[in-house]
């Protein structure tokens, strides 16, 4: 038949429309002549009828599914599922649950058209998408925070983000999406809404000129509507509380908002309520956590701001059904807001991380796996986050295999019905890391990443087998043979297997604050509490096993080891690293096409290999000093041949960091897109540690201070003349301060530190002789919040103290994993452990509770200060001067007990351990 006839069966909407052009297009090319019919015409045996339209009774479609025609053999369509069916009487229908489905039916069936060059007798089956959400997050976000402004900050103009406005790029994202069927965008910025509305009742509000306004306005519109045609919803992620600076000065008061006021209420109700209303279409998605204290406070601005300002723009575009509205479950304990907020926004959807903010493990378990069957669990829309990915930047990963068991294990394990998906390099967007002119854009090199993951957010369980044939042929596509492309698949298997073997079991984190691919030092491998480690690094985003302390305790003692171990680790990367080498070198002969590209993913593979080589030798010599130490304490003869060998492994280690530093000179820009002092590991600030050669001098230098601390034992024994207890230490040097509602007092034995509760000091470090702390209310910063009024006439550090116990009466140490501007004073990691013992009188007993207190800097300048920790009670021990060095040592038992090895052995303290 070279005549076709299409009829619609339902309202024509942009995706239908849009559809309909793909279907028309794709008969037209093969020389058919295609007519729109207004009705479904009687059959004719020169012309086929395609019948397209959105499944329901009062339509033809749904006639034909009561006369037992239209039958659904493999199931009636689900949310965004399609079905394909050529009917008797030379009719195909093309249907679906919604307009989407029946855009992803029209699509699939232009396919099919294009493949056979035409439509076949005997077609009849449909799809339904596992996840009804699929898609990936592009943050307006750069990669360094621009002063004053906080991080997530920043107003949407072109020359902050020329991209943004780049309507031939959007097409060109749009379309790739698209074509892997991706049906969201989710937009993320700090607080969006100063960039796209104007506020009459808060002129002060707007960050942007009024031309750049009507400009964002019109290019988000257009956005939206680009999108809408190819089935892709735009959501704008918000941080809470975040207020534009000019709102801030104009107001004289804090950009930090940690928690609700009448004023920041106000301001962001009418900006939500603006917003809606002039974007109807664009959806919202919501944090309560970092800045404002969610857990105390994100109940209240759910329910009395962000929801009632959703429901004014609902009012106000008179839109006649609510707007899905996402909460993200991030630094909140999400079960308050969500049992409450449901009860007067039904149509709330959910989201949390799959594995924090790495890839880690395609079998997520513990406490994160049972946060995500509770929201999913819910009735509503859950979302999976592949969040950051801070353990795979800046390399290539399109380990496919990988990711198919991760989207296997949302869809079984955590009860997922969405994803979101951050891009390789995020903070960068659009651009990849890659050292290349021009530069290279993710949605180009990174297409492997995107492409399976929406593969396997629409269907999970696919045959492996197949999955491999699949691959192999894109990929012998992209680089022009059969041998190239299964060398490429090879090669992005195995080397996809290295980062998230390491750091699940030797890593510090999962979060931000670590960048793997620029190493760890011997501290944080062999002390990593002190590091502040984060435990759901191993108890949720890993398989069972053990970390490298437990491992040498456990072979110390003969037992037999649990799981996976860092030294299954060290063989593993090894193994791995050697097949993706392998691989990529068997394959290189072979390109036809895209021979850059090739050999860019070639380096990556021995870029890797390297860094795996680097963490195995130092996994090797980390079980060897810490079986020493463990013998040292124990009053054993130290086994200074073990030491030499670890010395030697380390040196060694270094060897293998050289070279990759020399190699990612060429080939790359930087490791890490975050460039701000939130990236601690290795070292303290991701701008001036960025690099490799920028790292390398330090583990050149820790090399040869643990090489020189090893020669010592070797030459004067264990312990070191000397080095017993009572060494010197030098104390602090105070600095005046002025604390509101407190009382001076001198920090010595006996002294209580709260005025209206005895808990008395038992133990003082000497560091802290001569510093006179202030008494605050135990009671008043307990319950409620635990302000601090302050007036310091120079810049100075300030002294707080953190009772050690986990108890909530006391003030808990935030986490960056959950609030990225908890170090933007710089007092996350205590500069004096254990610096203070209280005692605390037992309610129902004659023995006190002795606890341990750390203290912490905060660096404030010369004036007025707040200083607003959180809910909880903490000691205000006074001010130290602005230019402090601070050792971090251990205070405890500094009086008794034998030198720890460990401590000698890595005297010489890294960048990211010493703050002045």
């Amino acid at each position: 038949m070279n005549l076709a006839a299409i009829t619609l069966a339902s309202n024509e909407s942009a995706r239908i429309a849009h559809g309909l052009e793909l279907v028309t297009g794709a008969l037209t090319a093969t020389g058919t002549t295609v007519r729109r019919d207004p009705e479904l015409a009687p059959r004719s045996s020169d012309t086929l009828r395609i019948l397209v339209g959105v499944r329901g009774a009062d339509s033809p479609i749904g006639d034909l599914e009561e006369q037992d025609v239209l039958l659904y053999n493999t199931g009636a369509p689900g949310e965004g599922g399609f079905y394909l069916a050529h009917l008797p009487g030379a009719l195909v229908v093309v249907t679906g649950a919604d307009d989407a489905g029946v855009l992803y039916g029209c699509q699939e069936l232009a396919r099919i058209i294009a493949r056979t060059g035409g439509i076949p007798r005997d077609l009849d089956r449909g799809e339904t998408p596992d996840m009804t959400l699929r898609g990936p997050a592009i943050g307006l976000q750069k990669t360094e925070v621009e002063a004053p402004r906080q991080v997530y900050e920043y107003p949407v103009t072109p020359d902050r983000f020329a991209w943004f406005y780049d309507r031939e790029h959007w097409l060109t994202v749009l379309d790739d999406l698209f074509e892997h069927r991706a049906n969201v965008i989710y937009l993320w910025s700090g607080h969006p809404f100063s960039s796209f509305v104007a506020l009459p009742d808060f002129p002060e509000a707007q960050e942007v000129t009024d031309d750049e306004l009507a400009l964002n306005a019109a290019t988000l519109g257009w956005l939206t509507e680009e999108a809408d045609r190819r089935g892709i919803w735009i959501v704008v992620k918000f941080y809470n509380i975040h207020i534009p600076l000019p709102f801030a000065e104009h107001h004289g008061i804090p950009l930090r908002q940690p928690r609700p006021t009448p004023l920041t209420s106000r301001y962001t109700r009418a900006a939500i309520g603006a917003f809606v209303a002039q974007y109807p279409n664009v959806g919202l998605y919501t944090c309560l956590g970092e800045v404002l204290q969610g857990d105390r406070y994100g109940k209240e601005w759910m329910l009395e701001t962000i929801i009632p300002g959703v429901l004014d723009g609902v009012k106000s575009a008179g839109l006649t059904e609510l707007p899905p509205l996402i909460l993200r479950g991030h630094a909140i304990d999400p079960l308050p807001v969500v049992t409450a907020a449901r009860e007067v926004y039904p149509r709330l959807y959910t989201e949390a991380k799959y594995n924090g903010e790495s890839l880690t493990t395609w079998n997520p378990r513990g406490e994160w796996q049972e946060q995500h069957r509770f929201l999913a669990s819910l009735g509503s829309t859950h979302i999976a986050n592949v969040h950051i990915l801070a353990n795979l930047e800046p390399f290539r990963f399109g380990a496919v295999g990988f990711i198919q068991r991760s989207a296997q294990a949302m869809k079984h394990r955590l009860n997922a019905q969405g994803l979101h998906l951050y891009p390789l390099f995020y903070w960068d967007w659009p651009y990849s890391p890659d050292r290349a002119e021009p530069r290279l854009r993710q949605i180009e090199r990174d297409a492997v990443w995107f492409h399976a993951w929406l593969r396997y957010a629409w269907r999970a369980d696919r045959d492996p087998g197949a999955e491999a044939a699949h691959w192999s042929a894109v990929l012998a596509e992209q680089y022009g043979s059969e041998e190239a492309g299964a060398a490429a698949l090879a090669t992005y298997e195995a080397m996809g297997q290295i980062a998230p073997l390491l750091v699940r079991r030797v890593g510090i984190t999962e979060g931000n604050r670590q960048t793997l691919s620029l190493g760890m030092t011997l501290s944080q491998l062999l002390e990593p509490e002190a590091h502040r480690t984060w435990p759901d690094l191993w108890q949720s985003h890993a398989p069972g096993g053990e970390r490298l302390q437990e491992y040498v305790e456990r072979d110390l003692r003969g037992e037999a080891h649990l799981g996976e171990t860092p030294i299954d680790v060290a063989a593993d990367v090894r193994h791995f690293a050697a097949l993706a080498t392998r691989a990529a070198d068997s394959g290189r002969p072979h390109v036809r096409l895209a021979a850059e590209e090739f050999s860019r993913l070639r380096q990556d593979a021995h870029a890797l290999a390297l860094l795996a080589e680097f963490y195995a030798l130092r996994i090797e010599a980390g079980a060897l000093i810490l079986r020493a130490r463990s013998m040292a304490f124990r009053g054993e003869r130290t086994d200074v041949a073990q030491l030499e060998r670890a010395a030697e492994l380390i040196e060694t280690s270094v060897a293998h960091y050289r070279a990759l530093a020399e190699l990612t000179d060429t080939t790359y820009l930087y490791a890490n897109s975050m460039r701000t002092p939130q990236r601690r590991v290795p070292f303290r600030d991701g701008k001036a540690y960025g690099h490799w050669r920028e790292c390398l001098p330090e583990f050149e230098e820790e090399s040869a201070a643990f090489t020189a601390a090893v020669r010592s034992v070797a030459e004067q024994g264990w312990p070191l003349p000397g080095s017993g207890p009572g060494a010197q230490v030098v104390p602090f040097r105070a600095a005046p301060v002025e604390v509101r509602a407190g009382t001076a007092f001198d920090l010595d034995v006996g002294q209580s530190v709260f005025s209206d509760r005895s808990v008395l000091i038992e133990r003082v470090a000497p560091e802290l002789a001569g510093i006179r702390g202030w008494r605050m209310s135990a009671e008043r910063t307990a319950s409620g919040p635990a302000d601090v009024e302050l007036d310091l006439p120079a810049d100075a550090h300030l002294l707080v103290g953190y009772v050690k116990s986990p108890d909530p009466q006391w003030l808990q140490v935030p986490d960056l994993e959950v609030n990225t501007h908890a170090d933007d004073q710089g007092g996350l990691d205590p500069v004096l452990r254990s610096a203070i013992e209280v005692s605390i009188p037992a309610a129902r007993s004659d023995e006190a509770q002795q606890l341990p207190v750390d203290v912490h800097a905060f660096a404030f300048t010369a004036g007025r200060h707040t200083f607003a920790p959180g809910p909880g009670a903490y000691l205000v021990l006074g001010a130290v001067v602005a230019d402090q060095e601070f050792t971090r040592r251990d205070a405890a038992d500094a009086s008794g007990g034998p030198p720890d090895l460990l401590q000698h052995l890595l005297a010489a303290r890294s960048a990211e351990e010493v703050t002045a």
